[in-house]
């Protein structure tokens, strides 16, 4: 295990060489600029499901307090949302690829989030030899969405990780959450539309109940395509259907209000 704390004297010297793009990188703006992100040209790239994870769990999970870990963070978009745009501090962030970890670490610096966010590398699915149990208020993640053997031909090694469940598996995820969540904790994810009756099932196994959903629709007129969704450790079966966030206008280039002011 690999982790960055924050506070280790070297680290702002070390990583302010690294704080711009470098060769087949790109340098991104999100949430008005107040965010910013190093990611690889031809590496995993971030999507807006992180975005729209993050304001759910605050907004709507109440993730606005309370100790918190992110599963996956990949080059780190979820804390830096969490702490950047929307205030919260004490947030731990786990990654397995050595390439993203090192991503996640000069984002932290570039956008002066040392101070809220510890990132630790290491695998999921073996959370018990870094945290203890019972250690986190909320559990994010986006997880890898797609089996293993769909679609994984012409992918780098970064992305089919990231998409595919390879590393993990949902009962791996769910596992890892159960572990690391108080009693009465919420885990908050974001999930195809799709596998929602899997992703409720595999959730019960370990008394994981839902308690808010929220269908993701790319326009008003489509069949939802993705569902954010809100389990408690322990919680009661009395779950909350929200009213469905739609993506795009009528122009499927535009945002609606409402993503617009997440992520302009």
């Amino acid at each position: 295990m690999r982790a960055l704390t924050g506070t280790p004297q070297d680290w702002p010297r070390r990583v302010r060489l690294e704080l711009q793009a470098g060769p087949g990188e790109t340098l991104d703006a999100i949430c008005g600029g107040e965010v910013q992100v190093l990611q690889r040209r031809a590496g995993y790239r971030f999507t807006l499901d992180p975005v729209l994870l993050a304001h759910f769990a605050v907004f709507e999970a109440g993730a606005h307090r309370g100790r918190l870990v992110d599963l996956g963070t990949g080059c780190g978009i979820i804390p830096l949302v969490l702490a950047r745009r929307l205030g919260r501090t004490d947030i731990t962030a786990l990654e397995l690829q050595p390439g993203l970890f090192s991503l996640a670490e000069r984002n932290v610096y570039l956008n002066r989030s040392e101070g809220a966010v510890t990132l630790v590398q290491g695998d999921l699915r073996r959370v018990e030899e870094m945290f203890p149990a019972s250690s986190f208020g909320h559990v994010l993640c986006n997880p890898p969405y797609r089996a293993r053997t769909t679609g994984q031909r012409n992918l780098s090694l970064e992305k089919a990780l990231a998409r595919h469940e390879l590393a993990c598996e949902l009962p791996d995820v769910v596992r890892a959450a159960a572990y690391l969540l108080v009693p009465r904790g919420g885990l908050c994810m974001v999930y195809p539309a799709s596998r929602f009756g899997e992703l409720v099932s595999v959730l019960r196994t370990v008394q994981l109940e839902p308690r808010t959903v929220r269908m993701v629709h790319p326009r008003a007129d489509r069949p939802a395509k993705l569902v954010l969704l809100h389990a408690v450790k322990g919680g009661r079966a009395d779950l909350t259907v929200l009213p469905s966030l739609v993506v795009h206008s009528e122009d499927e280039h535009a945002f609606t209000d409402e993503v617009s002011a997440m992520v302009g």
